[in-house]
């Protein structure tokens, strides 16, 4: 039998999925990040090798087993030398010699778009542990905006609340901000005494922008609560978000056009104080966009393009 395989490659986890050549699933496998930016990449390797070899013991033997196609959505490819850096990588691990062709590397937002939407016009965003967003048109054209990761970006995305949470608790610590119920809330969960040891849980190693990601349920939390900061950084957010899609809107010229726009991320099942906010404010702004959340797993559009370069 002829296997095609697809990972998902994400800031918190890593999913491996094994299909059939009609792309019916036979082995699944899941390990944690597979950025490099975010966990180094002898972290991130040993996660994607792990879920590939894993998925792959599931249903053979490793020796003699092969793919026929495979790709590789990984979040953290914002560049050529990232590229080049992912290749090498998974190069230099035991993946290749599962191969029968070269694999195709993408950013995830792409499978996470093509796992969403089968639209000529279509846009995805992800509000995760990061924040990206990936569109293409109906004449091919493709277009990004954010996902720089967490210094250079990463506006709506659950780092980015996790900080501003962080630094608000701090400010009402000092006396320099308003009071928060952030402060109670934080520490009970992390289940710490007081704010000194909320400091060195900061800045313990090693340092992951998913621990801080984390916290952005607690944010949610809170404004449920009626916490006025909870609520200011939310909408604050979901306003970054909103101008990301913005921009890959009239970057597409899709502002007159009906396009969906795909949803993915933890950070939008904080319904009222982020989705909603984030909702309204994009179809104030272009009345043909049609929302939809992600019900597959992106690995799904990582097999679709390893299906769609197959020559079987």
């Amino acid at each position: 039998m002829d296997y095609v395989l697809g990972v998902d490659g994400g800031g918190t986890k890593t999913l491996a999925r094994i299909t059939d050549i009609k792309g019916n699933t036979v082995s699944e496998s899941l390990a944690g990040s597979g950025n490099f930016k975010s966990v180094g990449k002898e972290t991130a390797i040993k996660n994607i090798e792990k879920v590939v070899t894993e998925s792959i013991e599931k249903i053979s033997s490793l020796e003699g087993f092969s793919f026929s196609n495979a790709c590789f959505g990984l979040s953290g490819l914002d560049s050529p030398k990232d590229e080049k850096t992912y290749l090498d990588l998974i190069n230099a691990s035991r993946i290749p010699q599962f191969l029968k062709k070269e694999i195709l590397i993408c950013n995830d937002s792409k499978i996470g778009l093509l796992a969403g939407s089968d639209e000529k016009n279509a846009i995805m965003i992800i509000c995760g542990t990061g924040s990206n967003c990936y569109g293409i048109n109906e004449h091919g054209e493709e277009a990004k905006a954010n996902g720089w990761d967490y210094i250079l970006g990463d506006e709506g995305s659950g780092f980015s609340i996790g900080l501003k949470a962080l630094r608000s608790v701090m400010r009402h610590y000092d006396g320099r901000g308003s009071s928060t119920l952030l402060s109670d809330n934080l520490l009970k969960e992390l289940e710490l005494d007081d704010i000194p040891e909320l400091i060195e849980w900061t800045y313990q190693e090693p340092f992951g922008v998913d621990r801080f990601a984390a916290l952005a349920r607690i944010v949610c939390r809170t404004a449920a609560e009626g916490d006025k900061r909870c609520k200011d950084i939310l909408s604050e957010e979901a306003h970054e978000a909103s101008l990301t899609v913005g921009t890959v809107v009239k970057k597409l010229g899709l502002e007159k056009k009906k396009f969906d726009l795909v949803l993915v991320g933890s950070v939008f099942r904080c319904e009222k104080f982020f989705k909603d906010v984030f909702e309204k404010k994009l179809k104030d702004r272009f009345d043909e966009v049609c929302f939809k959340p992600l019900t597959e797993k992106p690995v799904k559009g990582a097999i679709k393009l390893a299906l769609n370069n197959s020559n079987i």
